[in-house]
């Protein structure tokens, strides 16, 4: 299967924060429900993403800047809640 780029524009703090946490709640699955699973392995063509590559990925998804969600909030308070809220979703799975 031949490798291929896929961009998602415009994506908000609150989808950033989502992705990032399924990335690790699928990091700390031990087993997945069968229709999530052929998701994430497109019907078994391959192997599930690892821990290393989940990683490597979220570090990737976070280089963007040092907080991707800053650039769409102008609301102090609420940028630090949402720090709070992502900070807190990684807490011990790393």
């Amino acid at each position: 299967m031949p490798l291929h780029m896929t961009t998602i524009e415009d994506v908000d703090r609150y989808e950033l924060a989502t992705i990032l946490a399924a990335l690790r709640l699928l990091q700390q699955a031990p087993a997945l429900p069968r229709e999530i699973e052929e998701i994430a392995t497109e019907e078994g063509d391959f192997d599930r993403i690892d821990d290393e590559q989940i990683d490597a990925l979220c570090e990737r998804i976070n280089a963007v800047s040092e907080y991707p969600w800053r650039d769409v909030t102008e609301d102090e308070a609420e940028t630090v809640a949402l720090e709070a809220r992502v900070a807190g979703l990684f807490e011990g799975s790393v």
